[in-house]
């Protein structure tokens, strides 16, 4: 069944009081949907987007709905300092990090013969490596706490269809879903890896 028809009921969540969600890229999309999500299961959301209009918005919805929300922007995943800035001062909040919601992304599409390599290396430090440089820093606190990193991939990464020329944008998310299948062997039985390959997802909550 496609989420478009999915609806998720209250008691489809599982409850998350106490604990803290780090999730990228909620000014829209799957990053909002996620923030309402678990802000209703009692979780303390801290999220971060490049857009600060986009992302005050989200921060209505989800108190307006009596969830807790601490939003940071504009900011900038792409860049390895911003990127190790908010995962410092979102696990300072609490002290905590139990969840980590790797969402953001951002990309630029042509096919092999076309796609320059500015492009290529733009896809890259958007789609994969700002989710690297996230859960390196945040990995010490997962690891104290015992938390659950998911990472949104894309069935891009298992299926390239002809309709979309998107090289760069394909190996990218391929390397999410391996990099996840290492985070979990690397977590052990304290850190647990996922991976999800969204297309398009909306979620009414």
């Amino acid at each position: 069944m496609s989420a478009e028809r999915t609806e998720l009921r209250q008691d489809m969540i599982p409850r998350l009081d106490g604990k803290v969600a780090l999730i990228t890229g909620t000014g829209g999309g799957l990053g909002r949907t996620a923030a309402q999500y678990f802000a209703r299961a009692g979780a303390h959301v801290v999220g971060c987007d490049i857009n600060a209009d986009s992302n005050r918005e989200t921060a209505r919805i989800v108190r307006a709905g009596g969830g807790r929300i601490t939003t940071m922007s504009p900011v900038n995943l792409g860049n390895r300092q911003d990127a190790q800035n908010w995962v410092d001062l979102a696990a300072a909040i609490e002290g905590r990090i139990d969840v980590l919601y790797n969402n953001a992304a951002a990309m630029r599409g042509g096919a092999i013969d076309v796609v320059s390599y500015e492009d290529r290396g733009f896809t890259m430090r958007n789609e994969i490596d700002l989710v690297f440089t996230v859960i390196k820093r945040a990995w010490r606190h997962l690891q104290r706490k015992g938390g659950v990193i998911i990472n949104i991939a894309s069935i891009a990464a298992t299926h390239s269809p002809q309709a979309v020329s998107a090289t760069a944008h394909n190996t990218a998310k391929g390397a999410i879903v391996s990099l996840s299948r290492a985070l979990a062997v690397e977590g052990g039985r304290t850190t647990s890896a996922w991976y999800v390959l969204a297309r398009a997802l909306s979620r009414r909550l």
